[in-house]
């Protein structure tokens, strides 16, 4: 293949891989350890590392650095927020190709194993998140790459930039340590395998001594952190381990259960063919084996050897087992020697393109999957939460609303930036009494309606201690479906209501009534509370009560409809009961008028029960809407 052959498709392979990182980046909405990131990365530089040490962080501080700087310059959109995750990938995709070439693998090896990155899901995936992995993928593929370049030189310029990116790579995640172990090991089995390298070990301990020099102090520092975080994985056993590790480096994340252990095992196989491959072609190849193979072994089996006692395990951990991964299956085109003949050469080429065909195609499906199929998205829903939030708290004063979380996710306060403040329920764990008393400083600070999107949280609230918190004190006034979350809206029963007096024809009196808020706005739940009184015994127990919204025609715009709640056995009804009228998401400037009266659905012909006046509703008032 001629050079400028071999340039030009690498630079297409390059642009292939920067399309793909770049398309459709902020399509899909943040996840809640992006966001955390991204809360985490504003604070003042001088606070990052002493909060990072005192908060238990569980990562180190070099990305929340560098997006602290990059943020400050380039906006906080969810593009911006991932777009050094992008560059990051991108790079890693560069130095794979300049890694395969010094380990001597084939132009075709090397191109392959270029391209399986370019497009690879599992590492769009991360290129395309607002995290480290990405930068900590490039980086140890980075400080290996320069390994071998002070192996080949021994060089002070060599030895410099290899001690900093790999200080670089450790303050970016502390499972990078795992490749510089694996690059050690490399050159101890190495000097091993040929002592007459025991001076070129000599010089090279001068690197690690150095590394450990700087970077023990930290370690120190953060031992209470490491010891003691028990993170959000699990604890696989080692078969499924390889089935999940081997179906997400070669296909990614967005592929159905089912067919995991298929593509776990093509995987397994292609790992396999290439390592003989590389093992067949001399000394370069057999040094080129040993060393992938640390590379991906030991990241791979310490990330799971480290989560036996403690579930820590997840996927995204492997980031930096992925470029071995890559290499290794490419190397099946790792082949110096002509076929004796056409036929062979012809098969060979067949028996070749069969799996790569095969893994090709499976990146596709899953790279589909991951741009277009809300199934395999990272979150849903937040974006229109937000705006559903917001037209809940309309023409109310903000310190009047406040929205709840059962669990402290900080996604929402990326995407709603409204002035209406929120609160935890329960503030702590499973801390029933917390939310108890968080409600009871929500009515002393006059707070009449709370928000509640309820989120699933086994590990926070996993008996709806929120829910039951504030029933206590607010009344469920509605309840809708956003997203994948119920949202609940609550509101609390006024002091002062207005009276109205109305008897009805069955001994029921509407006594008073409060609205809130008092201007209609598009997509808000109207809080309607009405006093009753009456002689129970005189109902059937069937009637109903009907809150109606009417647009200056007459036409109906929203109704509530519930039963006419009778205390049991109380022979006077003395009730003040709060209903919910979802407003539709688009309305007209009014004026509208808001009735309410009781009907019987039992009784045929005229169901609504009449008042005193021969009507068969209650005019409340008149109200203006805000289009």
């Amino acid at each position: 293949m001629s050079r400028t052959r071999l340039r030009m498709l690498l630079l297409v392979i390059v642009l292939l891989g920067w399309g793909l990182r770049l398309w459709r980046l902020d399509d899909q909405e943040l996840r809640g350890d992006e966001t955390f990131g991204y809360f985490f990365s504003l604070r003042p530089t001088d606070e990052l590392v002493q909060a990072t040490i005192d908060l238990q962080e569980p990562h180190p501080v070099a990305s929340y650095m560098i997006q602290h700087h990059w943020l400050a310059w380039s906006g906080h959109s969810e593009f911006a927020l991932r777009f050094t995750s992008v560059w990051f990938g991108l790079l890693a995709v560069v130095l794979l190709w300049r890694l395969a070439r010094a380990l001597n693998l084939t132009a075709n090896a090397a191109l392959l194993a270029t391209l399986l990155l370019a497009i690879s899901p599992y590492a769009i995936w991360h290129s395309q998140d607002a995290r480290m992995y990405s930068m900590s993928m490039a980086l140890t593929l980075a400080s290996t790459w320069l390994m071998i370049g002070w192996l080949q030189r021994q060089h002070w310029r060599w030895a410099i930039a290899y001690v900093l990116i790999s200080l670089w790579a450790l303050h970016t995640h502390y499972f990078s340590a795992f490749v510089v172990v694996a690059q050690n090991l490399f050159i101890l089995l190495r000097t091993i395998w040929q002592p007459r390298l025991r001076f070129t070990l000599s010089n090279w301990l001068v690197l690690p001594t150095t590394i450990v020099f700087f970077y023990g102090p930290w370690l120190l520092r953060v031992s209470a952190t490491l010891s003691s975080y028990h993170g959000n994985g699990d604890s696989p056993r080692l078969a499924e381990m390889l089935r999940r590790a081997g179906s997400v480096l070669l296909v990614g994340e967005s592929i159905p259960s089912p067919q995991q252990l298929w593509w776990a095992l093509l995987a397994g196989l292609l790992l396999i063919w290439g390592m003989i491959q590389l093992a067949r072609s001399g000394p370069n190849g057999h040094r080129a084996l040993l060393l992938l193979l640390l590379y991906l072994g030991v990241p791979l089996f310490a990330t799971w050897w480290s989560a036996q006692t403690r579930p820590i395990f997840n996927e995204r951990y492997l980031i930096a087992a992925a470029p071995p991964f890559y290499l290794l299956i490419a190397a099946i085109l790792h082949s110096r020697t002509s076929a004796k003949t056409g036929r062979i050469a012809l098969s060979r080429r067949f028996l070749v393109s069969v799996p790569i065909l095969l893994v090709l195609g499976g990146m596709s499906l899953s790279l589909g999957r991951h741009y277009t199929d809300p199934a395999y998205s990272k979150t849903r829903g937040w974006r229109t939460l937000a705006t559903t939030l917001a037209q809940l708290s309309a023409n109310l004063p903000p310190a009047q609303v406040r929205i709840a979380q059962n669990f402290p996710d900080p996604t929402l306060w990326y995407y709603y930036t409204g002035a209406v403040g929120h609160v935890v329920l329960p503030p702590a764990p499973q801390d029933r009494d917390g939310a108890h008393t968080s409600v009871e400083q929500l009515q002393t600070a006059g707070v009449t309606r709370v928000l509640l999107p309820r989120q699933p949280a086994p590990n926070w609230d996993d008996q709806d201690i929120a829910a039951t918190a504030l029933a206590t004190t607010y009344r469920l006034v509605h309840e809708l479906s956003v997203g994948v979350w119920p949202l609940q809206i609550y509101g609390a029963p006024p002091t002062v209501l207005t009276p109205i007096k109305t008897l009805f024809d069955n001994g029921v009196t509407l006594t008073e009534f409060a609205v809130q808020p008092a201007t209609l706005s598009p997509g808000n739940v109207l809080t309607i509370h009405l006093g009753w009184q009456g002689d129970s015994t005189r109902l059937t127990g069937q009637e109903k009560v009907f809150v109606q919204l009417l647009d200056a025609t007459g036409h109906l715009v929203a109704q509530a409809d519930q039963p006419l709640m009778i205390p049991p056995n109380a022979p006077t009804m003395v009730a003040l009961a709060t209903y919910g009228i979802l407003l539709p998401n688009r309305l007209s400037t009014g004026p509208y008028q808001l009735i309410a009266g009781l009907y019987d659905p039992a009784q045929a012909g005229m169901p609504r029960i009449l008042t005193e006046q021969a009507t068969d509703a209650v005019t409340l008032l008149a109200m203006p809407a805000q289009p």
